[in-house]
């Protein structure tokens, strides 16, 4: 059983990856259930996302049992730091260094280098990805994100994914 809490702001992309994530493992036969929570409706509010793999009955993470905390925004680090468990990973994206619990990718950089800042998402999946204990592996995810149809979109994703993995190394 695994519970992850995923943060950032409004716009970049927390839905996206919330729902990667929970068809990758509903694929593999495991439950999965999701609940995303809004600050404000426009771009750019809080917003977080639980998704609890396992035989849970709610869809919502109690304060100390999250496993993972996955940060767009370090901002929203601190707003959802209290769900994580002792022991737990954040996995966040910032330029800073990382510290003792805490792993970090400059997503927004690696973006805005590949040209797309609305990649930051997939760069920071990518990275999570690579981590110990993390529910879905880098394989699984870059099958999921080939069914993409649409060529340029995928492409664009394959592209920041592996600059998620390449920055893990």
């Amino acid at each position: 059983m695994v519970e992850i809490i995923l943060c950032g702001r409004g716009g970049q992309g927390i839905v996206f990856l919330t729902r990667q994530i929970g068809e990758i493992v509903a694929a593999k036969g495991l439950n999965v259930i999701s609940s995303e929570t809004h600050g404000m409706a426009v771009r750019g509010g809080s917003i977080n996302s639980h998704l609890r793999i396992g035989g849970f009955f709610s869809p919502l993470i109690r304060q100390g049992h999250a496993d993972f905390l996955l940060s767009l925004d370090p901002s929203e680090t601190s707003n959802n730091r209290h769900y994580l468990k002792p022991g737990g990973l954040i996995v966040e994206n910032s330029p800073e260094p990382p510290e003792p619990g805490i792993r970090r990718v400059n997503a927004t950089g690696l973006a805005r280098d590949i040209g797309r800042v609305q990649l930051e998402n997939v760069i920071l999946l990518g990275f999570a990805s690579t981590q110990d204990g993390f529910p879905v592996t880098p394989q699984e995810i870059r099958a999921q994100i080939e069914k993409d149809r649409r060529e340029q979109v995928r492409d664009m994703n394959l592209k920041a994914f592996q600059a998620g993995i390449v920055a893990a190394s």
